[in-house]
């Protein structure tokens, strides 16, 4: 059955934040091996452990950058509008007190704002995929607007903090695919409208055998939107196997992950999504809310 729109809406928001916190067990091993060494094949939420990246989270959390985007969703059902200058101020006021990595981009986007840079000037020069892909609650927020206004949303949040061309192009795509599957569009036909065209290339031209390891595991877009696509081009149809499947690959599997989740909840809806999964979820609550 076709999910609805208010389906899609759902599996789009829920589906972005449920497939990073899979991913966080695992995060930034780097070797599959090891992954199934010590934690076996994943099949739901994991606490990262202490030796990790991540040493105070808990099985079903989100990670750093699933943390910026539950910001900016909190930020968005709070002030119930979008104003980059405004979120700005409030993401830069989580990280006196957070007690998680922080990443590169971050710290040198604190320094330029520090320096006295604005909304229009403050990110990194970073092309990392963590930056575009935050924006599932900015996609819920316009789901309702015109496409040109999501995909406007969607790069004045990514520029804030990863300014790169690579982080626009991959936040104008990221949006425009998004706001069209949550309007009934087929995943397949999108990601073949709007994608870049090397990042498709590259993804159609990996082999089956270890694509995301021969594609790249790391966190720039070079790397992590042709490994993105892999997955959605393989694993489409199935929430669960490419949430999984992109576990078991490592490396920066956080960031494709938000990305990943948007795009299949987006697509399959939220009944795609185990209801394991949503229930253990520890931001459910907020989450769940919507906007």
């Amino acid at each position: 059955m076709t999910p609805d729109f208010s389906s899609r809406l759902a599996g789009m928001l829920q589906g972005s934040f449920i497939a990073e916190a899979i991913s966080l067990g695992v995060h930034w091993i780097y070797d599959p091996e090891v992954i199934m060494k010590k934690h076996g094949r994943v099949s739901g939420y994991l606490a990262p452990g202490a030796d990790s990246y991540h040493p105070r989270k808990k099985a079903g959390a989100q990670g750093h950058v699933g943390d910026q985007a539950l910001r900016l969703l909190a930020f968005l059902q709070r002030e119930r509008r979008w104003d980059a200058t405004a979120f700005l101020a409030d993401w830069q006021a989580m990280w006196p007190t957070y007690d998680d990595y922080v990443d590169k981009a971050t710290k040198a986007t604190q320094a330029n704002l520090q320096a006295g840079a604005t909304a229009g000037t403050s990110g990194s020069a970073s092309d990392e995929l963590a930056g575009p892909a935050r924006i599932a609650p900015l996609m819920a927020f316009f789901a309702e607007r015109l496409e040109s206004e999501a995909v406007a949303a969607a790069i004045e949040q990514t520029v804030l903090t990863h300014r790169s061309p690579a982080a626009i192009e991959c936040a104008e795509f990221l949006a425009r695919a998004t706001h069209r599957l949550l309007h009934g569009g087929e995943l397949q036909s999108v990601i073949r409208e709007t994608a870049p065209a090397w990042a498709l290339q590259a993804a159609e031209a990996a082999p089956a055998m270890d694509a995301i390891g021969k594609l790249g595991r790391a966190c720039p877009i070079p790397q992590a939107l042709p490994a993105t696509l892999w997955l959605l081009r393989h694993h489409g149809n199935d929430f669960s196997k490419a949430s999984i499947e992109n576990a078991m690959a490592g490396g920066d599997n956080c960031a494709r992950a938000l990305a990943l989740g948007m795009l299949l909840g987006a697509s399959l809806g939220l009944e795609a999504i185990p209801s394991a999964w949503r229930e253990g979820l520890l931001a459910k609550e907020q989450v769940g809310r919507g906007l």
